[in-house]
């Protein structure tokens, strides 16, 4: 699997990768830690999250590669996946979207969300 991250959605993610902080690809279904939805639910996103570099996350435990560098993810979550995907800037709302070749549109919000104080 492998992950395009286009030159705009590459602007609001560069910060993160230039503090040195790792990139988790997260679909938030409620299972760890980091989740904000607390328990298992039917609006399942993904969303990214910047953590601090090297912080163990066992939950994330398989590596997608970008050309922005590696994003953690849960590994079952690859079913909700497309082996090619592109995370872009929807032109409308300026927001992150995540897209697959197959599927089209996985979700069309991504949040960004810097946990590196917690994780």
């Amino acid at each position: 699997m492998e992950l395009t991250v286009e030159p705009q959605a590459q602007e609001k993610l560069q910060k993160y990768v230039d503090e040195g902080k790792d990139l988790l690809l997260d679909f938030d279904d409620g299972v760890g830690a980091l989740s904000n939805v607390g328990t298992c639910t039917l609006a399942s996103v993904f969303r990214i999250i910047a953590v601090s570099k090297g912080a163990e996350q066992k939950d994330y435990n398989k590596s997608l590669s970008s050309n922005m560098g590696d994003f953690r993810y849960k590994g079952y979550s690859e079913m909700y996946m497309d082996p090619k995907m592109r995370l872009v800037i929807n032109p409308t709302n300026k927001m992150l979207s995540l897209r697959g070749s197959n599927s089209g549109e996985l979700t069309g919000m991504v949040t960004v969300e810097d946990l590196s104080t917690e994780a």
